[in-house]
């Protein structure tokens, strides 16, 4: 194999992992827009309202909080196999607009679970805490190229 071989294989790989990063943003995007109707319905998360029942008492509550609970555990799987590929300091939310900055969702969470706020109050943290969570591509890569200078 001579160097552009080698050259073209990494970039090939590349995109694949692109793709397949793209893929499990895609699927988590829908699976939360699906989980949200459901706390927006039984007004909170699954967590709150049904992490205290068996998987025998879930099945008998309604078909739905069973679909809910499945919808859950893939987003932690999600979450997970996206956090294995040796992203930088857990995952990260993605914005819409690539200038946005990142929410390291792994560490807010953690944070809320350590400060006993219920993840469902996520979005009423003020600015001044959420700052610790959010990584700026313009300005963290300004940054990176300063110390490297």
């Amino acid at each position: 194999m001579d160097n552009d071989d080698f050259i073209e294989n990494c970039e090939r790989h590349e995109l694949i992992e692109v793709a397949k990063h793209q893929a499990i943003v895609k699927r988590l995007q829908s699976i939360n827009v699906q989980i949200q109707i459901y706390e927006e319905r039984y007004h909170g998360t699954f967590q709150d309202l049904f992490s205290h029942l068996t998987n025998h008492e879930i099945l008998g509550v309604l078909q739905e909080v069973t679909a809910w609970k499945e919808l859950v555990e893939e987003r932690k799987r999600l979450i997970e196999e996206f956090d294995a590929d040796d992203i930088p300091d857990g995952i990260y939310a993605i914005p819409p607009d690539p200038k946005s900055p990142k929410v390291k969702i792994r560490k807010l969470v953690n944070w809320c679970r350590a400060n006993g706020i219920p993840l469902s109050e996520i979005q009423r943290l003020p600015q001044s805490i959420m700052e610790q969570f959010l990584v700026y591509p313009d300005k963290d890569a300004a940054e990176g190229e300063r110390e490297r200078d």
